[in-house]
This record gives structure tokens, sequence and C-alpha cells, in this order.
């Protein structure tokens, strides 16, 4: 398996985010081949700093993942900044 965590800060609506995370980016996720599950956590005070990870089965879907995040975040410019940190690797331990 491989997982791929993403760092967003600085997030103003929390709310809308999740709702759309939820209406639009994990239905796209779960057909990547190899989806095993996601996660949007908030980690910040008042929804200001979250993180995504993304499990898989290989790491060609881990890395689509990254890639299809990337795009939707991108199409979404006012909803969610850019990840500040994004990384990838193999699960060792589940």
């Amino acid at each position: 398996m491989h997982a791929t965590l993403r760092q967003y800060e600085g997030i103003e609506n929390a709310a809308e985010i999740i709702k759309q995370v939820a209406a639009s980016f994990l239905p796209d996720q779960k057909t990547i081949p190899g989806f095993v599950s996601y996660y949007f956590v908030d980690v910040g005070e008042s929804g200001g700093r979250m993180i995504s990870l993304s499990v898989f089965a290989s790491e060609e879907g881990a890395v689509e993942s990254n890639r299809r995040a990337a795009a939707w975040v991108a199409k979404h410019p006012n909803l969610i900044p850019a990840a500040t940190n994004s990384e990838e690797g193999p699960v060792v331990v589940s």
C-alpha cells in the first residue's frame, strides 16, 4: 500500500471546503484504481489547517491522487489554498 499526505493552511471557510470535498473530490478519488481510503482531517482551530490522507494499493494510485488533488485545488482557487506540503510513500505498518 501507498499513502499520500497533504497539508493545507490558511483555510477560511472550512464548512464549505468540507462540503465540496465530500461532494466532488472524494467521489473522484474513489475512481482511481487501487483506492483504499481517504480522510480529510481538521487539525487547526476553526478549520484553519487541514490535512488529507489518501491510501492506495499501489504507488501509481497515490501519485495519481496527488495529480488530481492539485488539479482540483486549481479549479477551486477561492475555496482552498494549494497544499503547503505533500508527501507520498509506502505504508510500512498498518
